[in-house]
This record gives structure tokens, C-alpha cells and sequence, in this order.
């Protein structure tokens, strides 16, 4: 297996780590559990990001900025759906 493919997988399994924490916080009554969920999710988080960055930085994960009106419309949506749900 080649570095790419390696840092590929090693990103795909913290995002779905993560996403689990995710789904463990918000459904955890627990404070304790919860405590733990939320230290363990930032901490996948962090590592996540250094993978991101070694595979950016080789060229192997490409990221487009996007443009200032797709930034606004994301924008303009969630305000209307926090203002619906009021």
C-alpha cells in the first residue's frame, strides 16, 4: 500500500470516528459519557485535521475555496431555518 492510499484511509476512518462521537454526544444522557464523547470527538478532530494537512500539503487532497456567493447563500439558508424553527 503507497503513502496515498494509506493517509486516504487513515483520513476515511477518522471521518467516520468522528461522525460517531457525533451521533454518541447528541444522543447521550449521560453528563460523564457525554464528557468523555466530547474530549474523545476533538481529539479524532485534531488528528483528522494533521491528515488533511499531510495530504494537502503532498497534493493529494485537493480543496477548491469557495466563491463568496455560495458562501452567502449557505449563509442566507440556515438563517432561514433558524428564524423557522423560532
Amino acid at each position: 500500500m503507497q503513502d496515498k492510499e494509506r493517509l486516504n484511509d487513515m483520513l476515511n476512518s477518522e471521518k467516520l470516528t468522528i461522525s460517531a462521537y457525533s451521533t454518541g454526544i447528541t444522543e447521550s444522557s449521560c453528563t460523564n459519557l457525554r464528557d468523555t464523547l466530547v474530549q474523545n470527538f476533538e481529539s479524532a478532530q485534531r488528528v483528522q485535521y494533521e491528515i488533511f494537512n499531510a495530504m494537502s500539503k503532498r497534493g493529494w487532497y485537493e480543496v477548491k475555496d469557495a466563491q463568496a456567493s455560495d458562501v452567502q447563500q449557505v449563509k442566507d439558508n440556515a438563517n432561514q431555518l433558524l428564524n423557522s424553527l423560532k
